[in-house]
């Protein structure tokens, strides 16, 4: 007759929060939040910069294709999106072939440093 000693199953501790995660680093940025919000589909500005807020996000997200980057100053979108608070992600929605896409991010890039 052998004798085997339970091992008690390991023990995961779960965050302090609901919401506290390992924080992401992406090229040397380091974000808490790994929610990304889109800028489409809101009433208004402001309402948009309201969510923003609330949600915690760190990063935002526009289809490039939809915007006018030419229009920077108070009261655009691009404008409203504080660059300190928030890390711009252009993308290429609405671009139906991968040649549009790179057209569509090469013109970020120059347009609006975006990299």
């Amino acid at each position: 007759m052998s004798t085997t000693t339970a091992h008690p199953p390991e023990v995961v501790q779960p965050p302090a929060s609901a919401t506290q995660v390992e924080p992401l680093t992406i090229a040397e940025r380091t974000f808490q939040s790994r929610l990304i919000l889109g800028t489409g589909k809101y009433v208004d500005l402001d309402t948009m910069v309201r969510s923003f807020e609330a949600s915690g996000t760190e990063m935002v997200t526009v289809a490039l294709r939809r915007i006018n980057l030419s229009e920077r100053g108070e009261g655009s979108m691009i404008g409203s999106i504080d660059p300190e608070k928030y890390l711009f992600l252009p993308n290429t929605a609405a671009c139906f072939t991968a040649d549009e896409a790179i057209r569509t991010a090469r013109l970020a890039r120059e347009a609006g440093g975006w990299n």
